[in-house]
């Protein structure tokens, strides 16, 4: 009888247990594709997060809107892999899953709100790429025009490619050639580091020279070097000077100024040449350098001041002046050929920085004006008295105090043979 009424009385235990068997096989397991799949989506997250906390310098010295925008990306991206994870052990129709969905949506949405403001510029440099390509493909602006490429030119060594960036204007049609002539001059001995050659005659009589209207100087001077200098020995001095100004090469690769010399313990560089720059950046920029010089010249001195043989050193200060015009830019060919600049705007920003005080940063009322057109008007204060120049009389200056709003730009990499990525110093 328990026989006939296991053989008629439904399934038996042992009947049921190969599908409660294979249900919990289903949960547990899944198909390699799927592993592979779901590993993908959650090795992404984790590789943001911990890139994040790795490289803390480089997390600080990002925007908080990169910040930001990197961990909702990391969010969005571990929301669709716990999605595929929940379909995949069969919760397609749990409230779990319509869960993840639902903040899978709300956080796509903030992220595409996060990255609106990032696609013009993104935009903007592939286009200052693509038409970067067209210019070097030519070896004049007729060869741009007409679209023609110039791979003989390229074979033989050609031209370096020329710095291209958000703030850098590149020159148009209507523009002349000698700033084009300037900056090749400029390429081509950068990467051959030689002299002409004095044997012959020049294979250019035309000068190459032009004139830059838009254009801020800066000199930077260390209040009290000569007296300092008279008590220490050459060694001694030059440590100082190859520490301070080894600081400031690298602030100004990191804005885009260019390095024009150094005499002696002043540092001389300029912005919106040979490189033109939009509108009043070229003030705006040099401004952010100068309060970049500023503090690394105070960091210099106290890090100095604890070696041997650098007494004194700490009471050094960096006096910085600056100056906005129009200057006459060119080539000086022949032996140790150089670019060089003229015009009373040089002279201008000399006399700025020697009539400054020490540890502060001078400029001059149109440098000054120039940044109140940018909307940088809490940088400025204005001096009380007047200043007496020679050979200007008597000039209305200001006291630069940037403040919070100072910022080194995101990244180190800009040099004069190679390309960079915009910078934004918000």
């Amino acid at each position: 009888m328990r026989r006939e009424a296991t053989k008629t009385g439904g399934p038996s235990p042992t009947a049921q247990s190969p599908s409660l068997h294979s249900s919990t096989h289903r949960i547990v397991t899944l198909s390699i594709p799927d592993l592979a799949i779901t590993v993908a989506y959650f090795s992404i997250p984790v590789q943001i997060v911990v890139g994040l906390c790795k490289f803390p310098r480089l997390t600080r010295r990002a925007t908080p809107r990169v910040v930001t925008l990197l961990i909702l990306f990391a969010l969005f991206i571990f929301l669709c892999g716990a999605g595929h994870l929940i379909r995949c052990i069969g919760k397609a129709d749990t409230a779990l899953f319509r869960t993840v969905n639902v903040l899978t949506a709300v956080i796509s949405l903030v992220t595409s709100v996060y990255l609106l403001p990032f696609i013009p510029n993104l935009l903007e440099r592939l286009l200052k790429r693509d038409s970067d390509k067209l210019s070097d493909d030519g070896d004049s602006l007729e060869a741009m025009e007409d679209g023609e490429a110039t791979e003989d030119k390229k074979k033989e060594g050609g031209i370096p490619r020329r710095p291209s960036t958000g703030f850098l204007h590149r020159i148009s049609r209507s523009e002349s050639m000698p700033i084009r002539r300037i900056q090749d001059f400029i390429q081509r001995k950068r990467a051959a580091n030689t002299d002409a050659d004095m044997s012959g005659e020049q294979s250019d009589p035309e000068p190459i020279a032009e004139t830059f209207e838009h254009t801020s100087i800066i000199f930077a001077d260390v209040s009290n070097f000569t007296e300092w200098s008279s008590k220490h020995t050459p060694s001694e001095v030059f440590t100082l000077l190859e520490s301070l100004f080894f600081e400031f090469d690298k602030l100004a690769n990191r804005f885009k100024v260019f390095k024009l010399s150094t005499v002696g313990d002043c540092y001389i560089a300029a912005t919106g040449v040979p490189y033109p720059l939009k509108d009043e950046e070229h003030a705006v920029v040099l401004s952010q350098f100068a309060e970049g010089c500023r503090f690394k010249a105070n960091e210099v001195m106290e890090r100095l001041s604890k070696q041997p043989g650098m007494d004194g050193v700490e009471q050094l200060k960096i006096r910085i002046g600056i100056h906005s015009g129009p200057v006459t830019a060119g080539v000086l060919r022949g032996h140790k050929a150089r670019f060089d600049l003229f015009g009373d705007t040089i002279n201008t920003a000399q006399r700025i920085e020697s009539t400054g005080e020490a540890g502060r940063i001078h400029l001059s009322r149109e440098t000054a004006e120039l940044l109140e057109r940018s909307g940088k008007e809490s940088w400025l204060v204005p001096r009380e008295e007047s200043v007496s120049a020679k050979g200007k009389g008597s000039l209305k200056t200001f006291w630069l105090e940037v403040g919070k709003d100072f910022r080194l730009p995101a990244r180190a990499s800009f040099s004069v043979e190679q390309e960079i990525a915009d910078i934004d110093f918000v």
